[in-house]
């Protein structure tokens, strides 16, 4: 191995720091980030993780987190579209929990929700019951409050007789807000519906082919096309994982190849800048208690590719010669959420920071 040069040493010994700093710190109240100014370029050095019971970010080798009851949730750690807060909702409480990157502050707001997205700059939105959508300005010091009314058509499903699951804001661009509601059941399964929700129209996308239960999403770069994760019954116990892409002006849907394997699940999309979809995926064979293999796959020419190589629970971009990814352990039961420890290599030195990690996250502006 090289000699690392005197940046990368630095780099080196604050991510030695941050491991420490996170071992001494579990379970704890958050320690303060040193300050930066708003103008610093700190985007390309910074990151979330959580695990089941904390939400931390992680900038040049400094490290806040802050507790939480996040449950088992496998949805991706979230930025404001300004990059300017990381933040997460505990699942058994329904409480968002916002760190702001500059300074490392928590806030936590009773949202009453299970899914909150970024919208604008540091504004974050979720829906409520029976047709609101809710806002809160992380950067402001106004609460909570309703943003717009939206009433959603009555489904043209003919076995949803308008007995309606609740709503859920699954993803967001300036121009649209792709709403998903279960409206509908199948032999087994829930079947989910979409809506797109623009400035002055709400648009009934319907249901999208393999795409029924446990539906996540995430924005393309064009502001009108999101990629879809989820999976459909093949049995009581064994669905199959599905990917699919929808253009909501144009209701066009392409469908990315299913994923191999007898049981399978595919969640936490996420498109990249290079045009790159990658999804975390689970499975398993079709009998009582089998473990499920976990990996995150990108699309490739010919189906899906591993993103690394090694399994991987969640992987990032590169950020300064540098790989931030959660390596997975040991197969799992297919109904478990995939943890893994969390691994920082830069210029070819390796860095533990955390195990049992989820899931990661990093600013829109880093995507791809």
């Amino acid at each position: 191995m090289g000699v690392a040069s005197e940046s990368g040493r630095a780099w080196i010994a604050g991510a030695m720091a941050a491991a420490a700093l996170l071992m001494a710190g579990c379970g704890t109240e958050p320690t303060a980030l040193p300050a930066i100014t708003p103008d610093q370029p700190d985007a390309t050095s910074v990151f979330a993780y959580r695990t089941t019971g904390e939400l931390a970010v992680f900038r040049d080798g400094d490290t806040v987190h802050a507790t939480g009851s996040f449950g088992y949730s496998a949805d991706a750690v979230s930025f404001t579209a300004d990059g300017r807060f990381a933040f997460a909702v505990e699942s058994s409480t329904g409480t968002l929990v916002a760190v702001r990157v500059r300074d490392g502050a928590v806030s936590r707001t009773d949202c009453d929700c299970a899914v909150a997205v970024g919208l604008r700059d540091a504004v974050v939105g979720w829906w409520r019951e029976p047709g609101q959508l809710m806002s809160l300005d992380l950067a402001g010091t106004e609460p909570a409050g309703p943003e717009r009314d939206v009433t959603l058509p009555d489904s043209p499903s003919p076995r949803s007789g308008g007995d309606f699951d609740g709503a859920r804001l699954v993803a967001a661009t300036p121009d649209y807000l792709l709403v998903a509601r279960v409206e509908s059941q199948g032999l087994w399964w829930e079947k989910t519906h979409l809506y797109a929700i623009g400035p002055d129209v709400v648009l009934p996308l319907g249901r999208v082919p393999g795409i029924d239960a446990d539906l996540s999403a995430a924005a393309g770069p064009d502001g009108h096309t999101f990629v879809l994760a989820g999976s459909t019954a093949r049995s009581a116990t064994c669905g199959t994982g599905h990917v699919a892409t929808i253009d909501v002006r144009t209701n066009a849907v392409r469908e990315l190849p299913v994923l191999p394997g007898e049981c399978s699940v595919a969640y936490s999309p996420r498109w990249g800048a290079d045009d790159t979809i990658t999804v975390a995926t689970r499975k398993w064979a079709d009998t009582p208690g089998a473990p499920s293999a976990v990996d995150r796959l990108q699309s490739a020419a010919q189906g899906w590719a591993p993103l690394a190589e090694q399994p991987v629970v969640d992987m990032l971009p590169r950020m300064r010669r540098s790989t931030v990814q959660v390596v997975a352990g040991d197969p799992v039961d297919a109904r478990a959420i995939p943890h893994g420890v969390l691994v920082l290599e830069h210029d070819g030195t390796r860095t533990e920071l955390a195990d049992q990690v989820v899931a990661l996250g990093t600013p829109a502006a880093r995507q791809g």
